[in-house]
């Protein structure tokens, strides 16, 4: 019988594992991520004789900032399911007990990021979220320009608040800062000040990737990749319309909401 319940500390082993397993990304971000998780949520997991199968995770250390109102947001995040118990339904479920464990923690709007655009339907079916952002792609060419200075999560957070206050915006908190500084340094990238303004940048694929360009020129972006030693640049700009981003009750969401960071 699968047991789902929350993580457990002697869980970690068995859940660093499956992630590897299941996402591919490298075991250094992972091991950071459960260092820094108790500090910004908590998880699920699916156990059956006592290993963890599947697993999720809520992220409730982030707000969502409206003049001088601020709403805590639950994050769901990284999913998984061993491929060998899949096709029970175990998914679904631990999307909705992560959810759950959420508001338990005081989130008061839930979200998520879904892989493929597939599953925006399957969230709103699960969770009652349904696209509610998106974004677009602007692909640069790598130019030498003025050098980037690499930022620290503190650093970057405070900056980020100031060129953000008085727009609805996504606020972290400085561990979940810590976590996209990881989440950038596991693939070649930085937190960084670039053209008068700050950037969070990483490489794929021999690409960089610019997740988030504020206060400054898109081609702010094009000293981002020389410096990162890539040829191209593929900048995500929040948009009208494009490619599906952001799963979020709409209703919940301020129009012009500048989100950008989430985990992905």
């Amino acid at each position: 019988m699968t047991e789902i319940r929350e993580i457990r500390p002697e869980d970690r082993a068995a859940l660093v594992a499956l992630w590897h397993q299941v996402f591919g990304d490298p075991v250094s971000y992972v091991e950071e991520f459960f260092r820094i998780l108790p500090e910004i949520g908590s998880g699920v997991a699916a156990v059956e004789n006592g290993v963890p199968v599947g697993a999720a995770y809520m992220i409730t250390a982030l707000e969502l900032c409206e003049g001088e109102r601020s709403r805590r947001c639950g994050y769901l995040y990284a999913v998984a399911v061993d491929p060998a118990a899949r096709g029970h339904g175990l998914g679904g479920k631990l999307s909705q007990a992560a959810a759950e464990l959420g508001r338990e923690r005081g989130a008061e709007l839930i979200c998520t990021l879904p892989a493929e655009p597939g599953l925006y339907p399957w969230y709103e079916k699960l969770l009652g979220v349904r696209c509610a952002l998106y974004r677009q792609r602007q692909v640069l060419e790598s130019r030498p320009g003025p050098a980037p200075q690499p930022l620290g999560a503190a650093e970057y957070a405070r900056r980020r608040e100031a060129l953000l206050r008085g727009r609805p915006h996504l606020r972290l908190s400085e561990a979940a800062m810590r976590l996209e500084e990881a989440n950038c340094r596991a693939s070649g990238g930085f937190l960084c000040a670039v053209g008068g303004g700050i950037a969070a940048a990483y490489v794929v694929d021999g690409v960089t990737e610019v997740r988030e360009l504020l206060g400054a020129p898109p081609e702010a972006a094009a000293s981002l990749g020389a410096a990162l030693g890539t040829k191209a640049v593929q900048l995500w700009m929040p948009a009208a319309s494009g490619e599906p981003y952001l799963a979020f009750a709409p209703a919940d969401l301020p129009e012009n909401t500048v989100w950008n960071l989430a985990f992905d």
